[in-house]
């Protein structure tokens, strides 16, 4: 397979510099538009059998996918995506869903929540577990039907990057909003450990993000009015973790990025 180029075509013709020299020194970044992407993607089949493994039953069962949310985590983006960008009208699309367990959560408060997930095995779990069916093809999304499109932790995961934000913009009703999250490249964590920074090691990690290449693509992809949330939601309980990261997060260095964008 061909090196990966930056996924804004007007970038593709730039030399890139590598981000890490040890631990995952695979890793590329653009000159343009600092995003980091690996050199070479696994391939369709190898991401097949990784997210295949994730996703075995009694990995599920023992909440050891290392794909999805903590069941606290699941409830405490739920509360902030009801509270901060929903109202009981509105209808929830959350992309890269896993067993669903944010759609239902948010069906629990009330909105219409519906849900997208590659993984087939993912997905049967869903429909077995939660009564839940889950899209599985780009091409089923509807167009212009979703006021909110939920993509946590996921983008950093997309082969088509560019294709598929724009599958998602189109998705929207005219205003409505895309939310985001996925790990931050400038972390503090991030900083310190380098190329053996946890996010880095996963293979299924395409690419990293800082505060200006997610921005930077999001607007490529036809989004407007970019809106940087500092305090993104703590995903553990208790007072030290509440500490820790709202400290980092108040220094610009917490482990999240979470943005949210509007369709035009």
């Amino acid at each position: 397979m061909p090196p990966t180029t930056c996924p804004d075509g007007s970038h593709a013709h730039l030399s890139t510099r590598q981000l890490y020299s040890e631990g995952e020194t695979d890793f590329r970044v653009c000159p343009a538009c600092g995003l980091a992407f690996r050199e070479q993607f696994p391939g369709h089949d190898e991401l097949d059998a990784i997210y295949a493994e994730a996703y075995r039953v009694d990995a599920i069962e023992h909440n050891a996918t290392n794909q999805e949310s903590t069941d606290f985590a699941t409830e405490t983006y739920g509360r902030f995506v009801t509270e901060r960008f929903t109202r009981p009208d509105m209808t929830v699309f959350d992309f890269g869903a896993a067993t669903g367990a944010l759609v239902e959560r948010l069906r629990s408060q009330g909105l219409r929540a519906e849900g997208f997930e590659f993984s087939a095995s993912a997905r049967a779990h869903a429909r077995a577990a939660r009564r839940l069916d889950l899209m599985g093809s780009l091409d089923s999304i509807p167009a212009g039907a979703y006021d909110l499109v939920t993509m946590i932790e996921v983008i950093e995961h997309l082969t088509d990057l560019q294709g598929t934000l724009r599958k998602l913009r189109a998705a929207l009703k005219p205003g409505g909003r895309l939310l985001v999250t996925t790990p931050s490249r400038t972390s503090w964590r991030a900083r310190l450990e380098g190329g053996h920074w946890r996010e880095a090691t996963k293979k299924f990690h395409l690419f990293l993000f800082d505060d200006a290449s997610l921005r930077h693509h999001l607007l490529t992809a036809g989004f407007v009015a970019p809106l940087r949330v500092r305090f993104s939601p703590v995903l553990r309980p208790g007072l030290k973790s509440q500490l820790i990261v709202r400290g980092t997060q108040a220094l610009g260095l917490g482990g999240t990025l979470c943005m949210s964008v509007r369709r035009d």
